[in-house]
């Protein structure tokens, strides 16, 4: 027993692990992951293909050999502080608990970084104003504009969503604008503005002269008539459009100026779209509480090895 308790509480064995995940991690970058053994055989040589898929590296993540070094490494930090911190509560006077919070940081690390790759998610979703998209606890979120900004030389500036959440009626984020680099967080969710495109529009008239615009795949119910902007026609002045639902509706290609149903067709436009990504990663907070504990252990060290030096 006191054999293993050396082993694994050993700086060499610390050593080592630190020195293999810090390399397999940094090649785990350079190899892209979760591809099909097809795809890898035809990116890389025969061999190089070989190791890759034999051993798992397509899939370091969440491979023996990357589990088993990280839970070695652990095991060994957690003994490491144990009997460190026994050790500094034995002393009567000059207790160094610096390198026990500091360690105690680099567990709570290790816990996040795993928490964090294995509930991570994420998803995007592509809106013009006036979609709505429903989020997992019930709520909806509500694109009421977006802006593109440019500079006065035409260069790009910045993208803006303007977006509300409401839930059981009520307004939870009201008008909060989404940038590049100001996401928006709303139950564990983190929205960032990631992209923009140009969509495909279709724009109806009524009979008062009030323009309907329909993003393509939009339906719409008007004079209790349902209206579905499926795309624009090949020659790109025609609208396919869906008129009335199951075996009474009917496909049909419109021009400007001609009517369907009660609508007036006005033309297609181009409109603008929002690619907003949506991201969940439950480990986030514990990974920056881990970073505070390694930035106060190592503070104290220091501030105690200064103090002594004195």
């Amino acid at each position: 027993m006191k054999k293993f308790i050396a082993w694994i509480t050993s700086m060499r064995l610390a050593i080592g692990l630190i020195a293999y995940l810090a390399v397999t991690c940094i090649l785990a970058t350079l190899v892209p992951q979760g591809l099909a053994e097809e795809e890898y055989q035809a990116l890389y040589p025969k061999i190089v293909s070989m190791l890759v898929i034999q051993t798992g590296f397509g899939s370091f993540f969440g491979s023996i050999l990357f589990i088993i070094p990280s839970f070695l490494f652990f095991a060994n930090l957690s003994a490491c502080t144990v009997k460190r911190f026994v050790r500094e509560l034995r002393k009567k006077s000059k207790r160094r608990h610096g390198p026990d919070i500091l360690h105690v940081g680099l567990m709570a690390l290790v816990i996040g970084s795993i928490w964090s790759f294995s509930g991570h998610q994420q998803g995007s979703v592509t809106m013009v104003p006036g979609d709505g998209v429903n989020l997992p606890d019930g709520a909806l979120l509500h694109l009421d504009d977006f802006r593109y900004e440019r500079y006065d030389d035409g260069r790009p500036k910045d993208w803006v969503s303007i977006v509300t959440i409401t839930k059981d009626g009520a307004t939870v984020k009201d008008k909060v604008e989404v940038r590049v680099n100001t996401p928006l967080r709303y139950a564990g969710i983190t929205f960032y503005q990631a992209s923009f495109e140009e969509v495909p529009s279709l724009v109806l008239g009524d009979s008062a002269g009030i323009e309907l615009v329909f993003a393509q795949g939009e339906e719409r119910i008007v004079d209790e008539v349902p209206y579905l902007f499926m795309a624009p026609d090949a020659d790109g002045k025609r609208a396919v459009l869906r008129v009335g639902s199951g075996m009474a509706g009917k496909t049909v290609k419109v021009l400007p100026g001609e009517n369907v149903g009660s609508l007036k067709v006005i033309g297609l436009r181009a409109q603008l779209a929002t690619g907003l990504e949506a991201v969940t990663d439950p480990g986030f907070p514990l990974v920056l509480a881990a970073l505070a504990l390694i930035a106060i252990g190592t503070t104290w060290t220091f501030a105690q090895k200064l103090k002594e030096g004195v």
